[in-house]
């Protein structure tokens, strides 16, 4: 029966929600902290700019091969790999002397980071089901935004006088309970080779590029969070330059909207969804509030007040519309895909779009080009959308049968 080897329940979530903060607030905590390490690293500034970028490098190159990875090893031991190399990546970054060393910690973050990006919503695939599996699904979808404003948060009073130092620390420290965590973990059984040629197990690394319902998710998925990092990367300097409030409020502002509406969107996208909720008319009914809410955020003719009703508004659609595609994974895998194998094909979408949404985003800083990409972004991700996913109640059926 399908449901012998789910085991999983709120602890199996909260541990791999965790490490998933965890792998994602140290980018949050380097950036606010960018001026002051590369001062005391005797480096540039612009430095720390490709420093940042070495963390999405492995993402942007294996996520889709790491996916399939993941199902022959399986996600308990991915995560239990995964999570101490993040630790020893904090204490590289700690360690670090020059710019050298530190990019070689972010490297290593990246790393691991690739293991959590796969295993953890194959975790929580395979080790779950029904309701609870949905609202682990939506939930987790919304690690990344979350992740990296804790890392904001984290950082913020090592700014100044403290030592920059002690916000890797804390976060190592965090890492090492979460390794402690990984034992705890159900045993999703691997997705077994033997006797498979090494030419077949190649090509099944990649099986899900033949998949049409895979890719048009991996669209859907993607493109919101694009939006989402590329709203993210202007939000702060636009609220600053637009509204006259100091880039350190602007920041604050950004970093509480985000954990606030990004955790309440997915939280009530899995809610709902676990009541049966269509989740191709939620998707659309968010398709429009995002619009709506960008719009507001960037027009300059929004007092500060409603321009951050329209960031909320955006953050809150970006974890609906997540949790909607997060949801729908378990679906489209069925039992001919591993959950690794198609978490690995939609990250790497993912992590492509996040690669080239810097350059797409730093391109202009007009108000109207960021409601434009997000405008166009959104009616792609819509009209993507796999038909399968407006079936949910009846794949939902036959998988508890």
């Amino acid at each position: 029966m399908a449901t012998a080897v789910k085991r999983g329940g709120w602890l199996t979530i909260l541990v791999v929600y965790g490490i998933g903060l965890g792998a994602m607030s140290l980018v949050g905590i380097l950036s606010p902290l960018a001026v002051r390490i590369t001062a005391d690293l005797h480096a540039p500034a612009a430095a720390i700019g490709l420093t940042i970028a070495l963390f999405s490098l492995p993402a942007a190159i294996m996520a889709m091969v790491g996916g399939g990875i993941v199902d022959r090893i399986g996600p308990r031991r991915a995560l239990v790999l995964a999570a101490p190399v993040l630790a020893l990546a904090d204490a590289v970054v700690f360690l670090a002397r020059d710019v050298w060393l530190l990019d070689v910690g972010v490297l290593l973050a990246g790393i691991g980071y690739v293991g959590v990006l796969n295993g953890g919503a194959a975790m929580l695939m395979g080790s779950l089901d029904g309701a609870i599996r949905t609202k682990g699904m939506a939930l987790w979808s919304t690690y990344a935004p979350v992740g990296f404003s804790l890392g904001l948060l984290v950082a913020a009073p090592f700014t100044t006088a403290a030592d920059w130092r002690v916000a890797p620390a804390l976060h190592g420290a965090f890492m090492l309970v979460c390794c402690a965590g990984t034992l705890i973990l159900p045993q999703v059984p691997p997705r077994k080779a033997e006797g498979v040629p090494v030419r077949e197990q190649v090509g099944r690394l990649f099986a899900a590029l033949r998949r049409r319902d895979v890719l048009q998710l991996a669209v859907s998925a993607a493109l919101p969070s694009m939006i989402s990092y590329g709203t993210s990367l202007v939000a702060a300097t636009y609220l600053a330059k637009v509204h006259g409030v100091s880039l350190a409020a602007s920041a604050s502002i950004v970093a509480v909207a985000k954990i606030a509406a990004v955790l309440l969107g997915g939280t009530v996208t899995g809610t709902l969804l676990a009541r049966d909720f269509p989740p191709r008319t939620l998707f659309t009914i968010m398709v429009g509030v995002g619009m709506a809410a960008q719009f507001l955020l960037f027009f300059p003719g929004s007092p500060l007040p409603l321009a951050v009703v329209g960031l909320m508004g955006w953050l809150f659609t970006f974890g609906a519309l997540s949790g909607v595609c997060m949801a729908a994974m378990p679906l489209v895998a069925g039992q001919a895909l591993g959950g690794g194998t198609v978490a690995g094909t939609i990250n790497q979408f993912v992590s492509l779009a996040s690669f080239l949404t810097p350059t797409l985003y730093f391109a202009s800083s007009a108000w109207g080009v960021y409601v434009g990409i997000a405008l166009a972004g959104l009616v792609v991700a819509l009209a993507a959308l796999p038909g399968i996913v407006g079936a949910r109640r009846s794949a939902s059926a036959v998988s508890a049968s």
